[in-house]
């Protein structure tokens, strides 16, 4: 083991000592997490379910239906003109009441602005629906004045509707720079553990190292070890440069560390065998290099680095499955934002150590100690 270990810190030691390494694994990062942090801000502040209401009615059923949605979890604001900035606003039109003593039908428009929470909007909407049931029955039970429920108190509750979401449903968006640091920390450590793991190893080949090693006690197998435990540290020391600096100057929320720390282990794993094997397999640096940039580029897309896959369609979703990224982002976001458990990530875990054990075999199979 500790042959295996002196292996791969010679490989860390040939990367730190690389006068480009702190560009590209810190400054060049923070780069994009500045600008994809900025597009994909985080607007969600709607921590009540606010509700701006534009009453144009001039009759009794206008202030009678607001009266009915107000509650005490839901933050009321009524307006005499629409505002710029809303999280979602109804419009209570300028001949309500008319048609309800025409006893004829209107509609009632209701705006949501697209980054608003979907929780606050089930409250909002059930709300609504509650109030337009106690309406009708006002409207049967006490046509001329509207004071049945004022009246009868015991009948207050007879309306009763419930909110809920389908298993499975997403009702949030990631957004902002606990989406954008994940995401640059997956792109960038797909990348340079790519670059730095592929051409070491192509390197070493073609310079006999790999050979001369072998004339130790070192067994081809141990050789390999200490390649892959070197390309693991390389993005595990990535990882960990990403999030603490992530976590100093963005507070970023990293949600359960244990889980965090696991998904990082298990992605940097797969990410490593790739590394030896795109080494094994391809014999010039410039080639390793736009495999690389080529695959960070392809599972950046696919896996939801530069926008949540949450916004893309199924069919999309079901495609970004080829990439491990998308499983690594996926328990990102589980654990980040939707305070997910290690049992809920449990498939993505086995996916990710799936890729590693594929990846390893086929670069075991092509691992050359000499051209």
């Amino acid at each position: 083991m500790r042959q295996i270990l002196h292996l791969a810190f010679i490989d860390i030691k040939i990367m730190v000592r690389d006068k480009l390494y702190l560009f590209w694994i810190l400054i060049f990062p923070l780069f994009f997490i500045i600008i994809f942090g900025n597009i994909y801000k985080n607007n969600d502040t709607d921590t009540k379910a606010s509700l701006t209401v534009l009453n144009k009615d001039r009759g009794q059923w206008g202030s009678y239906f607001i009266e009915k949605i107000k509650a005490p979890r839901i933050d009321l604001k009524i307006v005499e003109e629409e505002p710029e900035e809303y999280f979602r606003m109804l419009i209570i039109p300028e001949d309500f009441s008319q048609k309800i003593t025409e006893k004829k039908s209107r509609e009632l428009v209701l705006k949501k602005e697209s980054s608003a929470s979907m929780e606050a909007a089930a409250q909002v909407e059930t709300k609504i629906i509650q109030a337009i049931a106690k309406v009708i029955t006002e409207l049967i039970l006490h046509p001329d004045t509207g004071t049945f429920f004022e009246e009868k108190r015991e009948f207050e509750s007879i309306i009763e509707i419930k909110s809920g979401f389908p298993e499975g449903a997403i009702l949030k968006i990631p957004s902002g720079l606990d989406h954008t640091i994940p995401g640059t920390l997956v792109q960038f450590l797909v990348m340079m553990v790519l670059i730095y793991g592929g051409i070491t190893v192509m390197e070493d080949r073609q310079r006999g190292i790999l050979s001369r090693v072998l004339f130790s006690s070192v067994s081809i197998p141990q050789l390999w070890c200490g390649k892959f435990i070197g390309r693991l540290f390389m993005g595990i020391i990535q990882a960990l440069i990403l999030l603490v600096t992530g976590k100093i100057f963005f507070s970023m929320n990293l949600g359960n560390i244990f889980l965090t720390a696991l998904n990082v282990l298990f992605f940097s794993m797969a990410i490593a065998s790739l590394g030896i094997l795109i080494g094994s397999i391809f014999r010039k640096e410039d080639l390793i290099v736009g495999i690389a940039i080529l695959f960070s580029i392809l599972f950046a897309g696919l896996g939801g680095c530069w926008w949540p896959i949450e916004i893309v369609s199924e069919t999309m979703r079901k495609v970004a499955m080829i990439a491990p990224s998308y499983w690594a982002m996926d328990s990102f976001h589980q654990i980040i934002f939707f305070k997910k458990g290690l049992t809920d990530l449990l498939l993505n875990f086995s996916v990710l150590l799936g890729y590693t054990l594929v990846f390893s075999l086929i670069s075991f199979k092509f691992f050359k100690i000499k051209e």
